[in-house]
Formats: structure tokens, sequence, C-alpha cells
């Protein structure tokens, strides 16, 4: 690796990571931009998942899942507060979200121009200046971060018994993200030197910091209106029905998969759909307790989509 290249990444990655973590929390939606990829160091998948789905789908997880249970256990804290520590958290959410941005401007004016070729998964390149700038906003967010701990120490006991009570639901939430990130497998392999920070995704958000920093009255994320498969009941018991959508008429085949991506059987094989809406529905009696998906694959390409089975 180039010198100028691993100063870049070690200016990039520290400033990226925890602007992403704590600014993006407050957002509700942008928690585990690194999360199919952190788990699927413990979790081998198939060595051809498709790892942005996963990326996408873990952080619909959180957001489904993980954030309404701990955005709850976070009310409980506010009326511990200070009007005055109310009013400081909410100056240091929006010093970080302008941290974030800036950050993010930096690293669009250093892509290459739209008419210029680009190597795949090339990191930006900035200039001297540029680097330093992103090296004074690491600075900027160690300094703001410092200050939200110092915050929260003053509310430890209170934040170490709400958070404490989110422990029985941790470790499912764990297992979940480890099968979604399993389809992350991919993008871990294809990129050995990358560099992960100590702790999941879950553990950081249940830090003191984080969790006071976490917006208690942010409203939740509407769901983005989109085609695509969908699964329903899910959970499911017996049996579930299978929404996707046919763009290109075509042959048509949806495996059912486990949760590490291996194929237990081919529930549908037509030679010929026609473009549109299509409905299945599967018999899942016989399937163990966990985490399963459906690969729908067209001639449009191909899509998984997650269920779990009770």
């Amino acid at each position: 690796m180039p010198p100028e290249t691993g100063r870049m990444r070690r200016l990039i990655q520290p400033l990226v990571m925890k602007a992403l973590l704590f600014s993006a929390l407050l957002a509700g939606g942008l928690l585990l931009s690194d999360t199919p990829a952190t788990f699927a160091q413990t979790a081998p998948g198939p060595a051809t998942a498709d790892a942005r789905p996963a990326h996408r789908e873990a952080r619909a997880y959180v957001q489904q899942h993980v954030l309404p249970a701990v955005r709850e256990q976070r009310r409980q804290l506010e009326s511990r507060l200070t009007s005055a520590d109310r009013a400081q958290l909410a100056i240091y959410r929006t010093q970080l979200r302008e941290v974030r941005e800036k950050a993010h401007a930096l690293r669009q004016a250093g892509r290459p121009a739209a008419s210029t070729a680009a190597t795949p998964g090339a990191r930006p390149a900035l200039s001297e200046a540029q680097q330093q700038q992103l090296q004074q906003l690491r600075t900027e967010t160690k300094s703001i971060l410092a200050n939200v701990q110092a915050l929260a120490q003053k509310y430890t006991p209170d934040i170490n018994r709400l958070t404490q009570a989110l422990k029985p639901r941790q470790e499912k939430w764990a297992t979940d993200l480890r099968a979604i990130g399993a389809k992350g497998q991919a993008e871990t392999a294809a990129r050995p030197g990358r560099h992960h920070r100590r702790g999941g995704p879950l553990e950081r958000l249940l830090r003191p910091a984080a969790f006071l920093l976490l917006d208690p009255n942010a409203p939740a994320p509407a769901p983005k209106a989109r085609a695509g498969s969908q699964v329903y009941p899910n959970p499911a018991s017996a049996t579930t029905q299978l929404a996707y959508e046919v763009t290109k008429a075509g042959a048509v085949t949806v495996e059912l998969l486990d949760g590490r991506g291996n194929t237990l059987r081919t529930v549908a094989r037509d030679d010929r759909q026609d473009k549109g809406p299509h409905t299945l529905a599967v018999d899942v009696a016989d399937l163990p307790a966990g985490i399963y998906f459906f690969k729908i694959t067209t001639r449009a390409g191909v899509e998984t989509r997650r269920f779990v089975k009770e």
C-alpha cells in the first residue's frame, strides 16, 4: 500500500466510524453501516453472497427491532436530565451532525467526475489540504464525544439500569444480525485489510455516551416504499406467502436457504412467468425455528428475502 493511501485511510476511518455511529444514531437509520461485514467475521456465509442487500437488511432490522426498544429505554432517562443538560445534548447532536456533513462533503469532493472512469472500490483521492481538514474534523469529533462522555458520567447509575434491562433481548438481536451478516461475507473476503472496531454495534449502541446521545423524541424513520419481494406473515409458523415482482418475463426459480446461505430446497421453478406481481405459498412447517431466506432468480437478476420461522 502506498504511504499516502495508508495515511489517508488512517485519517478517514476513525472520523467516519465515529461520525456515522453517533450522528447517524440521532437520525435512527444508519447505525449499522458496517454491521454485515462486522458480523461476517464470526459467521461465515456463502462466498458469492450479495453484501449490499445484507447491508440494507441489517439496517432495516435495527430500525424495526432494536432502535424502538432502545429509544423506549432512553425516554425513561429524559426526565432524569436537568434542563441545562438536555439543552447541551441538543447542541452536541447538532455539532456531530455538522461534522458528519462536512466529512461527507470532503469525500464527495474527492470522488472522480462522472465522466472519469473510476476503479471499483477505490477511495476518494483527497488533496493535502482536504486531508488536513479531515484531521481537524476528527479532532473536533473526539472533543465533542469526550464532552458527551463526561456528561454521561453524571447519569451512569440510571443509564446502567436502563441498558441492563435490554440484555435479555441482545442475544436474539445479535443472533439475527449474524445471520444477516453472513450474506456480507463476500465483501469482507474481498477487503482483507479492513479493520473493525472492538465490540459489536449493539454493544456500542448501549455504551453510556451513545445511549445518552440518542434522541428519544426523534420520529421513527418512515418505511420506504419499494418494489420487490415481501414475505408474510413474518415470523411464520406453518406456511408463509412470498410476494415478488417479475420485471422481465422469463424463467423464475425460488430457492429456500438457511441462515448461512446454504440451499435447502427449490420451492418453485417455472420456465416462463409473465411480467408482473406473483405470489407463492410455501410450506415451512418442517423447518426448525430460526432465520431463513428465499432466493428469487429471474431474468432481471437475483433477490433474497429474509424471514423468521417460529
